[in-house]
């Protein structure tokens, strides 16, 4: 084959005698040279599934019951044919249809055997016992079964990777075939993450139907807190007010400002949620004097919920905000302004805001300020962006600053009652009150961490040292001598 070649910016181009470039000629080669790739079934996945390897350079061939009805549907360069010419061309076969339907590819048991089958099946509610994978291997024990690719959406498949997400969970009992499928799924432009033996495809097929298992902790936690101040709330303003036989009961008040009371107490309640388990964290590491011992699985999760339970405060902080513009008004405040003047028929006619209504106000929009800081440097790109001193910064000593501003905005909000029992009803605490329990508790907590022989103490666990045990042999994460520190 005769060639010509040309130079432009440096670079060498060759083309062969019929005009083509050889770089053109050589990719044509590396597709052709890839395996092909069988699917069975000709669903939506199908479709989204072999559109994103006929772009990932893959021969494909899917097998479908009436091929000659569904090959219009299917991207150009994948091939629609009978499930028994689709499977006797490839080694690596894609099932794609239901678990009711395995059965029916049993009459090409034989055209299978040998081949790995990739299972891309999901069920519609969480099933105990065997999976599908597991399922389809009893069928075909003739084939390599590998669970993969069911927590990639169709939509994901055929938006060219620009959402979603790009993790693809991996697990068969055979070592060979699962290197080979996350081979496949890096060349698709995903990320494969090994998860073991098939036996974990009961693993693989629960994800994709759990309901934000990460926030199940954090809901939970806020979802309380918010309804135990409501009540409270509703208790003293509503409940006792009728029990006690008091007129102009405030009914219509309950939708925006008792439950605007309520959310208030809620908001500070999280975010002392969120800080309150590294304080805790602190005091058990102090006991067991070592970092490598595990901390109680209620703990465990606790600290895990930490950013959900952030980003939760924020967004009741948010509601509170907007519900406090709507009804300020010296009727629900009246004891942050001058009471300047009593008409005839006694209404009061109030003055200009104390310092005590525009202090309060002060310290909770910078809280609230500072929130949404710390709610956009938990974002993904933002917190990539950042290196760690920075972040531990924003998250760490700022968040702190946050939960005293709050704690201080609602200290000012309700000083008068601090100062005048005559203020009490209902012979109980205001609702407020019983929230500054929580972040009161927190910061003493905070402070004790704080003090030089504890925090020396703390920090010197966290860069590996240990307190010696008696009766416990000395391991590699002893960086001790005596009660000295010899190592970091």
């Amino acid at each position: 084959m005769e060639k010509d070649s040309k130079t432009i910016n440096g670079d060498t181009e060759v083309k062969t005698e019929d005009g083509f470039l050889l770089s053109e000629v050589q990719e044509e080669s590396s597709k052709s040279s890839r395996p092909t790739l069988a699917i069975l079934g000709s669903g939506d996945y199908s479709r989204s599934l072999a559109e994103r390897l006929v772009r990932s350079g893959f021969p494909v061939v899917v097998g479908s019951r009436d091929p000659d009805r569904n090959r219009r549907l299917f991207p150009q360069g994948a091939e629609v044919t009978t499930r028994h010419a689709a499977v006797t061309r490839a080694d690596l076969v894609f099932v794609a249809v239901h678990r009711e339907n395995y059965p029916d590819l049993q009459a090409d048991r034989e055209a299978l055997a040998g081949k790995i089958l990739i299972d891309v099946s999901n069920n519609t509610k969480i099933r105990k016992g065997e999976s599908n994978a597991e399922y389809l291997a009893k069928l075909f024990p003739a084939c390599t079964v590998v669970k993969a690719f069911n927590v990639v959406s169709a939509w994901t498949l055929s938006s060219g990777l620009s959402g979603g997400s790009k993790e693809v969970f991996v697990s068969s009992d055979d070592h060979d075939a699962r290197q080979t499928v996350m081979q496949l799924a890096k060349e698709m432009g995903f990320a494969p993450v090994d998860y073991g033996s098939l036996l974990a495809a009961r693993e693989i097929e629960a994800i994709p139907l759990r309901l934000l298992p990460s926030w199940h902790l954090a809901l939970k936690m806020s979802f309380g807190a918010f309804i135990f101040l409501l009540l409270y709330t509703l208790y003293r303003g509503i409940v006792f007010k009728a029990i006690d036989g008091q007129p102009n009961i405030p009914f219509q008040h309950i939708p925006i400002h008792y439950c605007n009371r309520a959310l208030a107490g809620t908001a500070i309640t999280i975010l002392s949620f969120v800080y309150f388990p590294g304080v805790l964290a602190s005091f058990v590491q102090l006991y067991n004097g070592t970092k490598y011992r595990r901390f109680p699985n209620w703990l465990d999760k606790w600290l895990l919920a930490r950013k959900q339970l952030g980003l939760l405060c924020l967004f009741v902080a948010s509601i509170h905000a907007c519900l406090s513009l709507l009804e300020f008004s010296p009727a629900y405040y009246g004891r942050h302004f001058d009471k300047t003047t009593v008409t005839a028929d006694g209404g009061v006619v109030f003055g200009q805001m104390r310092w005590s209504g525009e202090t309060f106000l002060l310290f909770g929009a910078l809280a609230l300020f500072l929130m949404v800081v710390l709610g956009v440097s938990s974002i993904p790109s933002v917190t990539n962006a950042m290196n760690w001193r920075e972040f531990t910064f924003v998250q760490g000593k700022l968040g702190w600053v946050v939960l005293l501003l709050a704690t201080t905005h609602m200290v000012i909000y309700g000083v008068e009652i601090f100062v005048s029992p005559g203020l009490f009803v209902s012979y109980t605490i205001a609702g407020f009150q019983i929230t500054l329990i929580l972040p009161a508790i927190l910061i003493l907590l905070k402070v004790a961490t704080l003090l030089p022989c504890v925090s020396s103490r703390v920090n010197r666990i966290r860069r590996g040292w240990e307190r010696k045990v008696p009766g416990r042999a000395k391991t590699p994460n002893d960086g001790y001598q005596g009660d000295e520190m010899t190592s970091l």
